[in-house]
């Protein structure tokens, strides 16, 4: 399977796993920092504040974080070895919008996952990732929630994977090629990949 068969693959697998599971699942990274040399991670140790949903819900925080841990290492990631320090930190909160805005088309409740990875050494936030979905009708459906969280945790380590090995900086010449002619952008296989590749 030659090279660009392959990308535009796995640009149509991501894709289409966003559109089944309901979620929009952003990013944002350092660029000056190298996130493939990341391999090791460990847990944040959370103290979190009444507003967290999560101070409260010790079951959903710790679905959560299975869910990532799983997801971590089914992509080759894993705890360090004894009395070894992590590569990255894994932090990660939810967040729901207020009463008098949460309601919107068809009377959903949305809510977020952000889960933020710090480098261990400097502490520095290096990359975030941001799932957004659907958490309830009126009210938030605990049931519903757990289903999202882990459709959550799958999409954002398949972003953090792109943004890892710098899919989005590779493609981003081709789409200002593209975007600039634009009778190329409407026929052309390699833009078509590009904006699979570059969409979030």
């Amino acid at each position: 399977m030659s090279f660009f068969r392959t990308f535009y693959i796995i640009g149509l697998l991501a894709l289409a796993g966003g559109i089944v599971s309901g979620q929009a699942v952003t990013s944002t990274y350092d660029e000056d920092f190298r996130l493939s040399g990341l391999n090791t991670y460990a847990f944040n140790s959370e103290t979190r504040e009444g507003a967290d949903p999560l101070a409260t819900d010790t079951v959903t925080e710790k679905k959560i974080k299975d869910a990532l841990d799983t997801e971590l290492q089914s992509n080759g990631y894993h705890p360090p070895a004894d009395a070894a320090s992590p590569d990255f930190i894994v932090s990660f909160r939810v967040a729901t919008k207020d009463k008098a805005s949460e309601v919107v088309e068809r009377n959903q409740v949305m809510g977020s996952l952000i889960v933020d990875f710090y480098d261990a050494q400097t502490r520095k936030l290096v990359w975030r990732g941001i799932a957004t979905g659907v958490a309830g009708r009126e009210a938030v459906d605990l049931k519903l929630v757990e289903h999202q969280v882990e459709n959550a945790a799958k999409l954002l380590l398949v972003q953090f994977g792109k943004d890892r090995i710098g899919l989005v900086g590779f493609w981003k010449p081709i789409e200002r090629v593209c975007e600039r002619w634009r009778f190329i952008r409407s026929n052309g296989l390699l833009c078509m990949m590009s904006e699979l590749a570059t969409a979030t």
